[in-house]
């Protein structure tokens, strides 16, 4: 049987070192995890750091507002996307959810495209901004009502129906409003 090595230098067998790339691999997936629901809002709030430090605050409205497209709708929404499609029974357990269920991939579908339109609202400007928020305002804002329904009827009370994604779920999209209308404003 062929060996490989660990991190140590042990040698490991084949099965063990498979073991270990497993376990590796299942460590990163959850470290992901943990990172994946924050990572828009750290993202928006560097970004946010560095235009400030590098451009004053010129234009601060229009800045602020696609950087915010770009980390809260683009980003977030990709890493959204990306869980609900690779790691559903992960996503599904942290909701409250069954594991197994079916519109784990077509929720996954429109959390990529809600960050596509995300991207490309940073991108391609005014243009592109408010369609972007109505749409992202729409899905968020409604899946923030679902999880208000699941916690009342189900009391479902999972992280990821009642905590932090909830809460991003209300404040991402009311967010981007306001700049919006502050954009619009000057």
């Amino acid at each position: 049987m062929t060996n490989s090595a660990d991190t140590s230098g042990r040698s490991l067998s084949l099965p063990q070192a498979a073991l270990s790339h497993s376990s590796r691999s299942r460590r990163l997936t959850a470290a992901l995890a943990r990172v994946a629901p924050l990572a828009g809002v750290i993202g928006f709030l560097l970004a946010t750091a560095v235009q400030f430090a590098l451009h004053g605050t010129g234009e601060w409205e229009r800045r602020m507002l696609e950087s915010a497209l770009l980390w809260l709708g683009g980003v977030q929404g990709l890493f959204l996307g990306s869980g609900h499609i690779l790691t559903p029974d992960r996503v599904a357990e942290s909701i409250g959810w069954p594991k197994g269920n079916p519109f784990q991939f077509e929720v996954g579908l429109a959390g990529l495209s809600y960050g596509a339109l995300g991207v490309l609202a940073s991108r391609y400007g005014p243009d592109w901004w408010l369609a972007t928020i109505v749409a992202y305002s729409i899905f968020y804002l409604g899946a923030a009502a679902g999880h208000v329904r699941e916690l009342v009827l189900q009391g479902n009370r999972s992280p990821g129906n009642a905590g932090s994604v909830f809460a991003f779920d209300i404040a991402a999209p009311i967010f981007l409003i306001l700049l919006y209308v502050l954009y619009r404003a000057v």
